[in-house]
């Protein structure tokens, strides 16, 4: 009778361990054009989709008619366990691309983590109707996404090259490249969240914050000084914007929204 019990514990402890498997195992069998029966319609489309579930590929993707081109994914499958849903994602948009791990979890947070982030600031002005160019690129060690807001923002954003027009003039002037550092292990509202912002080059000497609250606004408090190479028409700019105190240092600070 033991014999028959233990007999009986080691199938289903087979049994068990073969469902789980092909759990595991069915997102790589099952085809990737699966993934659109189960997206609203109304919201997303996605055509040329190619591959599996688990390691797949779509030409286009438009989400609210923001374009997304040339996307590859790869499921991991043992998230599936928690509840979640995790995969590294490489994509890419009109003068953009990223690539990093994604993960959403059954309570709907949102997780993004070894990501890198490249977008012409050409291409992100023309759509925000701002007059800028340049190159943006954000390294993101740790994000969580929570209604919306991040909760835990670990990442470095840097601006190359940033041109703006001479004020007075629609001629355009270098800026300087800059970057901001965001170390906001908890965000909260007491601890909201915070960018050291500083330039790595260029024709101003500026450091200072950016801070961002829900839902949509900013507050940027930076000190700005013209190094000896820049334009008149920029140092006479900032002269507008804010006057120089003794040591020639313009305290430039605005609160707006995004």
């Amino acid at each position: 009778m033991l014999e028959r019990l233990r007999e009986l514990r080691q199938r289903t402890r087979l049994v068990i361990a073969g469902g789980i498997a092909f759990l595991l195992f069915l997102p790589v069998l099952a085809p990737a054009y699966l993934v659109t029966l189960v997206i609203p319609a109304e919201n997303v489309g996605i055509t040329g989709i190619g591959g599996s579930i688990w390691n797949g590929n779509a030409e286009r993707i438009s989400i609210d008619g923001f374009t997304l081109n040339a996307t590859r994914w790869t499921l991991q499958p043992t998230a599936l366990l928690t509840g979640g849903l995790a995969l590294n994602v490489v994509t890419s948009w009109a003068g953009g691309e990223f690539e990093g791990d994604v993960r959403l979890g059954i309570t709907g947070a949102l997780s993004i983590s070894n990501a890198t982030v490249f977008a012409s600031l050409n291409e992100l002005s023309r759509v925000a109707g701002l007059p800028l160019a340049g190159q943006m690129s954000l390294v993101v060690e740790q994000a969580t996404l929570i209604d919306n807001w991040p909760r835990v923002f670990l990442a470095t954003l840097n601006v190359r090259g940033l041109t703006a027009p001479q004020p007075g003039s629609n001629a355009a002037a270098l800026v300087g490249d800059y970057a901001v550092l965001f170390s906001n292990a908890a965000v909260t509202e007491a601890n909201p969240l915070v960018g050291e912002v500083s330039d790595t080059g260029g024709p101003l000497d500026l450091n200072g914050t950016i801070t961002l609250l829900p839902p949509n606004q900013y507050l940027l408090d930076v000190k700005i000084k013209p190094e000896p190479s820049a334009a008149p028409a920029l140092a006479q700019g900032l002269q507008f914007f804010a006057p120089a105190d003794n040591q020639g240092m313009h305290n430039f600070k605005l609160n707006s929204n995004f």
